[in-house]
């Protein structure tokens, strides 16, 4: 695997995680769970896949 192939699994990988982070956020507070250490663990997570994806549109490697 080269490092375009790798770098495209990650940014795949982040997409993902960062939509895998979404629906279990939404479930959490539709179950009123939104004040647990998990609904914010999970909060912080999805800030900073935010952020990354944020940098990779920055630099046109995603689509806005």
């Amino acid at each position: 695997m080269n490092r375009l192939e790798k770098f495209e699994k990650a940014l795949d990988d982040i997409l993902n995680e960062y939509e895998y982070l979404g629906k279990e956020l939404e479930k959490l507070r539709n179950e009123g769970k939104s004040k647990t250490t998990k609904f914010r663990e999970l909060l912080g997570k999805k800030l900073v896949y935010s952020m990354i994806i944020n940098i990779f549109k920055r630099y046109d490697l995603i689509d806005k």
